[in-house]
């Protein structure tokens, strides 16, 4: 029988202004983990938030650029969130390292200045199962089914 393999992250402490909401909140922790993004062999490492609300996987347009990653032209999708705006994606598969897995990734790639990397529902959450702990300040994701067993 495979067991299933499971890793932990620790959530990221970030800074924070006070506001007169907060007024003592000088920092936040925020669910991001470090990954690698790869395309044959350029790469980079980001710091991408992982999101449950977010619909799908996003990065920064230079991202792709740097990694010379062929994006499709005619796989574009437009997001909105809190406010009016909207930013528009371009679609691509890249090659995502997390912890100790290896997973092919189809993601969008915006030029939003407000574009942050982000982990979300489809290619991510899709690919794990994750449990946030936020009083102990842990993401643990896990295989949601076994690698195939090596003989």
């Amino acid at each position: 029988m495979t067991r299933l393999a499971s890793q932990r992250f620790p959530y990221r402490k970030e800074p924070s202004r006070p506001t007169s909401a907060y007024p003592h909140r000088h920092g936040i922790p925020r669910p991001r983990i470090e990954v690698r993004l790869t395309n044959g062999e350029r790469f980079v490492r980001l710091l991408a938030l992982v999101d449950s609300g977010a619909d799908d996987c996003l990065f920064p347009l230079e991202v792709a650029h740097f990694l010379k990653l062929p994006l499709k032209r005619d796989a574009t999708h437009r997001y909105g969130g809190i406010g009016s705006g909207t930013i528009t994606a371009t679609f691509g598969t890249v090659t995502l390292e997390v912890g100790k897995w290896t997973i092919p990734l189809y993601a969008g790639f915006s030029d939003s200045p407000t574009a942050v990397p982000i982990l979300g529902q489809s290619g991510f959450f899709s690919q794990f199962e994750i449990t946030f702990n936020r009083p102990q300040e842990i993401i643990r994701l896990k295989e949601i089914r076994a690698r195939a067993e090596r003989v």
